[in-house]
């Protein structure tokens, strides 16, 4: 081997992201062990003549524990496997569920973060990776031997990328349009209300089409948003994303450009059936097989 590939080879870093494994349903197995346990535990007070209490009792709590440590062992199986994650000179990379590779060359990399996320599988420290074009990688969580200290060391020091803090660098408004429109999402009906003047509803639809011109993020990295505040009645905030991996609730919009372009000229339609100054409009919007929404358009000229 080489002196450059040792070099290269000796600033490596891998770990594992376990890809199964959730702590949440680890918990809730062992409370239901639990729960499960005191049921028992009642039932032979309740149920059992006196002089068995004492040996029923005594059986069940090796019983609890045998299968506590079962659901336990189950659990730390699923987290075992090769290491998925790695930097090494040429950036980071890492491998998806189907197994393929995919690489955030280290020439593209503009900062790192490091600290808890939402979007990950468990509340530990992850590692964030700003990338040239505005884009942000989606969290990785960080496993020995990843320790903060040493993504720090290699990223801070040796590569030196800046680290950005927690939170996310503030914009001179927090939002990128006010459209006088008022919003009311129903995701458990699939239904989207939105209301306001004329005017206000075709900025609404201007905006969505635009969307569909953002860049599309490369793999492993968020998509990029543009932020619209929804100031009609009660203010709220609505997130217009271009991304293939189409989905739509509450207070964001995420779909390919297509879908975008067609969601807008569905807007278009529909405000162009009735110049009226007053008017309830809907349309179904598909997104897939039997994953309809419906959106309605309530004209209110003020």
């Amino acid at each position: 081997m080489s002196a450059e590939k040792m070099a290269a080879g000796a600033h490596d870093l891998r770990w594992r992201i376990p890809t199964v494994g959730d702590p949440i349903q680890l918990r809730l197995a062992l409370a239901q062990v639990g729960l499960a346990t005191v049921v028992a535990a009642l039932i032979i007070f309740v149920a059992m003549p006196a002089e068995w209490l004492a040996p029923a009792l005594v059986g069940l709590i090796p019983l609890a524990l045998f299968v506590a440590y079962r659901r336990w062992a189950k659990y730390q199986r699923a987290l075992a496997g090769p290491d998925n994650v790695w930097l090494d000179a040429g950036g980071l990379h890492w491998l998806d569920a189907s197994g393929d590779q995919h690489t955030f060359a280290r020439d593209g990399l503009v900062a790192f973060r490091i600290a808890p996320e939402a979007d990950t599988l468990r509340p530990i420290p992850a590692l964030t990776l700003h990338l040239t074009g505005g884009f942000e990688s989606q969290p990785l969580e960080l496993h020995p031997p990843a320790t903060e200290e040493e993504i720090r060391r290699l990223l801070g020091v040796e590569w030196n990328l800046p680290e950005r803090s927690a939170a996310p660098l503030e914009r001179e408004l927090p939002y990128d349009l006010a459209i006088d429109v008022y919003s009311e999402c129903h995701d458990e009906f699939q239904e989207w209300h939105f209301e306001g003047p004329r005017a206000a509803l075709g900025e609404l639809q201007d905006a969505i089409a635009e969307a569909a011109h953002l860049p599309l993020p490369p793999p492993g990295a968020k998509p990029l948003s543009r932020v619209l505040l929804l100031r009609r009645r009660d203010k709220s905030l609505l997130t217009l994303q271009h991304d293939p991996f189409g989905r739509v609730g509450h207070d964001c919009v995420t779909l390919s450009a297509d879908k975008l372009f067609e969601l807008s000229r569905f807007f278009a339609t529909r405000l162009g059936e009735t110049p009226a100054p007053t008017a309830d409009l809907k349309f179904d919007f598909p997104l897939g097989k039997g994953n309809v929404w419906t959106f309605h358009l309530h004209v209110r000229e003020p």
